[in-house]
């Protein structure tokens, strides 16, 4: 199997399946139908597309839209970009900032996380395993496809990410590197904060009051800003 029966695997199971799970079975399936050589084939192709996008940058890309990333979440969304086709796949990767041009991903943008769907999410965890389970049931339970990979594939996998690491908390540092995601997904540290509530007509006497030396009342719903001096 060359690249090109690899991605057209991945988008005709975009074009023909709804969820992501169906997607993934569906690969799943036509890899048990094939020989053992293509199964590793598409393991390694999968491989190579993961570690492609495996840069920090897209690391930090990952990490405004989803407010925080995990490796492991990472992992997944980087087998979600290949969900988008290889043509997007190929730019988002030169491109991490692209992504917010993405309607999938601009959809999510100023939602609370907690309430975004389950196939909402920019993951797509289930293609991970989809050559691993074609094939243990090739070769049976408990091949491991993982070794057979390795031995199979022509040239060693990228071990490190080869840009540069960068503090994906820090927010001028992400607007500098991802100006669009930031304005996107702003920063919380980077958020302006709401006004002040108006001081209650009840307190305006106490507050003059504090003008001759007088105690300084508690507003209610005063903000307290860390990090302020008492």
């Amino acid at each position: 199997m060359d690249v090109g029966e690899f991605w057209g695997l991945i988008e005709r199971a975009v074009r023909e399946e709804p969820g992501r799970a169906h997607r993934a079975g569906w690969i799943q399936g036509q890899l048990a139908a094939r020989e053992v050589e293509e199964i590793l084939d598409f393991e390694a192709h999968l491989d190579d597309a993961s570690d492609r996008a495996m840069t920090w940058l897209m690391w930090g890309a990952a990490y405004r839209i989803f407010g925080g990333c995990s490796d492991d979440g990472f992992c997944y969304f980087r087998t979600w970009l290949m969900s988008l086709g290889r043509a997007d796949f190929e730019r988002l990767v030169d491109d991490p900032d692209a992504l917010a041009r993405v309607p999938q991903v601009r959809g999510l943008a100023g939602r609370e996380r907690g309430g975004w769907r389950a196939d909402e999410w920019p993951e797509w965890e289930e293609l991970n395993y989809a050559a691993s389970e074609a094939f243990e049931g090739v070769r049976g339970h408990g091949a491991n496809i993982y070794r057979a990979v390795e031995e199979h594939r022509s040239k060693p996998r990228l071990q490190t990410l080869q840009d540069e690491h960068w503090n994906f908390d820090d927010p001028a540092e992400t607007a500098r590197r991802l100006p669009a995601l930031a304005r996107l997904f702003p920063h919380p540290a980077a958020e302006p904060l709401p006004p002040v509530p108006p001081v209650p007509d009840s307190l305006r006497d106490q507050q003059d009051d504090t003008e001759e030396g007088g105690p300084v009342p508690e507003i209610p719903g005063q903000l307290a800003i860390p990090g302020l001096p008492e």
